[in-house]
């Protein structure tokens, strides 16, 4: 996940108009998209305070376990949960 800084290059691209944050919901579906598509031995994490959903995994062993949660996390929960979730988030 990615958080955005006001004083970051990045802020500034986005005032510009250069760049725009996707959606809490399409970064999950990110996650599955690269958990589907690795095919070497690595410890999977997505595990920073800014993840409303911590989720870990040693792929492939837990690839099928991993997907599940992913799974689950794009049909249940919604956008304005997740996005709520970061915008309240006092140390970010």
């Amino acid at each position: 996940m990615l958080t955005i800084y006001p004083n970051s290059e990045l802020y500034k691209e986005i005032q510009k108009g250069n760049w725009q944050e996707e959606a809490e919901i399409e970064k999950y579906k990110e996650l599955k998209a690269l958990v589907e598509h690795l095919e070497i031995p690595v410890w999977f994490g997505a595990l920073g305070a800014s993840n409303p959903i911590p989720l870990q995994g040693t792929l492939p062993n837990d690839k099928k376990k991993v997907l599940s949660v992913l799974d689950k996390i794009i049909e249940s929960v919604s956008e304005d949960e997740l996005r709520d979730y970061r915008k309240n988030l006092r140390h970010l």
